[in-house]
């Protein structure tokens, strides 16, 4: 007999001993961790709450593949319709981010500039960040965001501040609202062309993440820090 069928045999006469005294009972089993109940979530870009160059819709007469993008409006949280459809997915966080909230500026005044300040892309106004804080009521989800982080937020060394982001979350308070979860910028393995400073690296974001780190423990605690998502695999900012 060979090397070979004496294995097969063993094999054959085993297998249905070990298929009888195997048995899986998951009420029997320990519980090793829990699922948050806000599990199911969305985004909203930044981009879409302020308005702004965002991606064409795939398909449409507009598409060009020369040119991916075109200006899109502001989206109307307020939409009763809209509201009721992301009403039924709570318990849930609603993050308000993506690429451009990279170099977004909230403009913490009640008359906003018509256009960004340097070092900026784009202007968040009190108005629509104060509709997305009612949205997130309205509709049962936790909000979760990111700051910017564009040179527009940096010193003369180029370290990132905090001033941006500190009058957001002042303001976000100052309303009623919570921001949950918080990202110090989104997919920072893609967003340094146009962004961030010449040769910044991970040395240089991991100085940046510990000055956020730092501020969010000291003015706001009970918001919970998150990683940062990666632009390679995430597909939709």
């Amino acid at each position: 007999m060979t090397r070979k069928l004496l294995i097969l045999l063993c094999t054959l006469g085993t297998s249905g001993a070990l298929a009888e005294e195997i048995s899986i009972a998951p009420a029997r089993m320990a519980r090793v961790a829990t699922i948050d109940a806000r599990f199911q979530s969305y985004n909203i870009e930044m981009v879409e709450v302020t308005g702004g160059r965002f991606w064409k819709p795939y398909g449409s007469s507009a598409f060009d593949a020369s040119d991916k993008y075109a200006y899109r409006a502001p989206i109307d949280l307020t939409n009763a319709r809209l509201r009721k459809l992301a009403a039924a997915l709570a318990p849930a966080y609603v993050r308000v981010s993506g690429t451009w909230a990279n170099a977004t500026y909230f403009a913490d005044s009640d008359h906003p500039p018509s256009a960004p300040p340097a070092g900026f892309n784009e202007v968040l106004t009190r108005r629509q960040w104060k509709s997305v804080v009612d949205f997130s009521r309205a509709v049962g989800a936790d909000i979760v965001t990111s700051f910017a982080v564009s040179r527009g937020t940096r010193d003369a060394a180029g370290a990132w501040t905090p001033d941006q982001a500190l009058h957001l979350l002042g303001y976000t308070a100052a309303i009623g609202g919570r921001i949950a979860a918080a990202e110090f910028m989104n997919e920072p393995d893609v967003a340094v062309t146009g962004v961030l400073p010449e040769g910044y690296d991970a040395a240089a974001y991991w100085r940046d993440f510990a000055s956020f780190r730092s501020f969010v423990k000291q003015q706001a605690p009970e918001i919970m820090l998150l990683g940062p998502g990666d632009g390679r695999y995430n597909g939709c900012s």
